[in-house]
């Protein structure tokens, strides 16, 4: 019998399948898809319903695209306010020199308070929450827009964000009148469609750029991206 397995793995293998091992469904992958669903950890992200790579490590629950694209910047002498916390929490807390999260919701709060690490500030606001950020008497190099009341939420971002930074819109397919009103206001727009954690479907995560965008690489760019390479 396992004769007979090895010998239909190589013949799929030569034909560009994949059988991967431990997987509930069984199912069988073409290079391309096991690409997304291994190396990417998207087989993994949706069966635990968590924002994960394939490492297990929280990251955005964005597309995929936009948190290749993040991964690249020096994000370690910028400061960041995020409307809506998780997983991203840990991810930029990570990279930032300091992190403000606000949310609405008590249960996500208190679920990232547990693995809130000191370079983050974390506040739980069910009224003002646009407003909450005017306390912190900070201005911003990274906004992340992601949680409710985020037309609001835009139109006070501008106020808060440092010249040449950038304000991340999460499920901007959504809100294209939010996009008009970035790029009417002069800023850079770069959607980066997509599939992404959790998700069986694409969707859209935008970020808009300061005309004096100036982030630097932490390395070389363009990376090798995930599954590339010669």
């Amino acid at each position: 019998m396992n004769f007979i397995k090895k010998s239909i793995n190589n013949i799929l293998k030569q034909i560009g399948f994949k059988i991967i091992k431990n997987n509930p469904k069984g199912l069988i992958y073409t290079k391309a898809s096991t690409i997304l669903e291994i190396d990417y950890g998207h087989l993994l992200s949706k069966n635990k319903q968590e924002a994960i790579n394939a490492n297990n490590n929280p990251i955005p629950w964005f597309t995929y695209p936009s948190i290749d694209y993040l991964r690249q910047l020096d994000l370690s002498n910028k400061i960041m306010l995020e409307w809506g916390s998780g997983n991203s929490s840990l991810f930029f807390a990570q990279r930032v020199k300091e992190l403000y999260s606000i949310d609405h919701n008590i249960e996500w709060y208190e679920k990232v308070k547990q693995f809130k690490i000191k370079n983050q500030t974390l506040v739980f606001a069910d009224t003002d929450y646009e407003l909450k950020p005017k306390e912190f008497n900070v201005k911003f190099d990274i906004i992340l827009i992601d949680g409710v009341k985020r037309e609001a939420c835009s139109k006070e971002a501008t106020k808060m964000l440092n010249n040449g930074g950038l304000i991340i819109l999460d499920n901007s397919d959504r809100h294209p009148e939010i996009a008009n009103t970035f790029r009417d206001l002069g800023f850079i727009e770069v959607d980066f469609h997509g599939l992404g954690p959790i998700n069986d479907y694409t969707w859209t995560t935008s970020i808009f750029m300061h005309r004096e965008f100036n982030f630097n690489p932490i390395t070389i760019q363009p990376t090798i991206p995930i599954g590339g390479g010669f």
